[in-house]
């Protein structure tokens, strides 16, 4: 590997690490107005939807909002699943075996 790269990729995470550690330091004695505490908690599921969406909705570079698109179909019994046996292990085995059967069948 060329040393150009490596320095590139150890300067890049200096960088990384840097602007991460910067909020902890700079903020450490600045006290948040509630609302941003409370607006922070729902971070992490609209990341997941914006991860998730696309691929469900938008499959092959292409809406598709059928009833006769798979990822929907799984989609749905996936979080039936999860919202009826409160197991994450099993509603990702049933989505998983629900996608792969029905782009078999349909």
């Amino acid at each position: 590997m060329r040393t150009d790269y490596v320095i590139l990729i150890l300067l890049m995470g200096l960088a990384t690490y840097l602007t991460r550690v910067s909020f902890l330091v700079f903020f450490k004695k600045v006290k948040m107005p509630d609302i941003i505490y409370r607006s922070l908690k729902y971070i992490p599921v609209s990341i997941l939807a914006t991860l998730i969406f696309p691929g469900i909705f938008i499959p092959n570079d292409k809406l598709d909002i059928a009833i006769t698109n798979p990822y929907i179909i799984a989609g749905v019994v996936t979080v039936g699943t999860v919202l009826i046996s409160k197991n994450s292990i099993l509603s990702i085995i049933l989505g998983i075996i629900s996608l792969v059967a029905l782009r078999t069948f349909l």
